[in-house]
């Protein structure tokens, strides 16, 4: 799977639980400060997914540029970086769905439970 493609089902993944988890919120009736709160929330974790695919797409461009007028020395360097980079991205991606999942589990759980 490219680089590309992964950056775009991870961006998508951010938004549907962003847009599932404001749903969820609605569907409770909350309080609208509650539900503003929770859409706030969402919208900063999408925001630190687009922030993040935007800075790796920069980099990714930039090395691969680099890599076309490099010698082989330094391609096999840029091409570390690369997969140094790849690596991170799909680690710093992992935490975020799970946060994302962790999030979603306590907004099914305080639903599920009766309000006092």
């Amino acid at each position: 799977m490219s680089l590309f493609t992964t950056y775009r089902r991870v961006l998508s993944v951010a938004l549907i639980a962003a847009v599932a988890s404001m749903g969820w919120a609605a569907e409770a009736g909350r309080p609208e400060a509650v539900d503003a709160a929770r859409a706030a929330s969402a919208q900063k974790l999408v925001e630190q997914a687009t922030a993040q695919r935007e800075r790796m797409l920069a980099d990714h461009a930039a090395l691969t540029k680099q890599l076309k007028t490099a010698t082989e020395e330094q391609r096999k360097a840029i091409l570390a970086r690369l997969e140094e980079q790849r690596k991170a991205f799909e680690e710093s991606q992992r935490t975020l769905a799970k946060l994302i999942r962790d999030e979603q589990r306590r907004q099914r759980q305080e639903t599920a439970s009766p309000r006092r």
